[in-house]
């Protein structure tokens, strides 16, 4: 199903997972545990919601450093410490493009998605029915290790050398 927008649109996929249709549809939030609550204020009501849902994913686009010119730089120990790492340590190697023909000297080619999945698990359908935030359920998944939260996958990305921190930073709210 194409993108729901309205409540038109939200009941439709509603209708068609309680009569077991496997719905796939993209919904516009900022992050994965919002999406119960977008469709709930649409006006789609939260029993249905939290029996329908199975799983919603939350992703943003990062440029992928150039393969052909990587380098290993250090990020500022402020950006570094903003995402959780300690910069003393010194225990992650990071890398960027410098800039070369293969990537007409930007450093980067292509792109790569982040990713941050929740699993509308018991927990979460109590938090949905219950009509608790968006912060409340990403709260509680994260907690219980049932969630990745994006800013833990942009740092995953950045460690392992797909992107740099500072382009892992302009994607994630920090």
């Amino acid at each position: 199903m194409g993108e729901i927008r309205d409540l038109e649109t939200a009941s439709i996929a509603t209708q068609a997972a309680l009569t077991g249709h496997q719905v796939l549809t993209t919904l516009h939030t900022n992050d994965a545990a919002s999406a119960a609550i977008r469709l709930i204020d649409m006006g789609v009501e939260s029993f249905l919601v939290s029996s329908v849902m199975l799983v919603t994913v939350s992703q943003r686009l990062v440029r992928r450093n150039c393969q052909h010119c990587l380098e290993e730089y250090e990020p500022s120990a402020e950006l570094q410490r903003a995402f959780g790492l300690d910069p003393a340590a010194k225990k992650y190697t990071f890398k960027r493009g410098t800039g070369c023909r293969q990537c007409q000297q930007t450093g980067f080619s292509g792109r790569r998605a982040l990713f941050e999945v929740l699993e509308v698990d018991d927990a979460v359908q109590e938090l949905i029915l219950k009509r608790a935030s968006a912060r409340e359920i990403t709260r509680m998944a994260v907690a219980s290790k049932r969630m990745r939260p994006l800013k833990v996958d942009a740092v995953r990305k950045a460690v392992s050398g797909v992107t740099t921190l500072e382009e892992a930073a302009s994607a994630v709210m920090l």
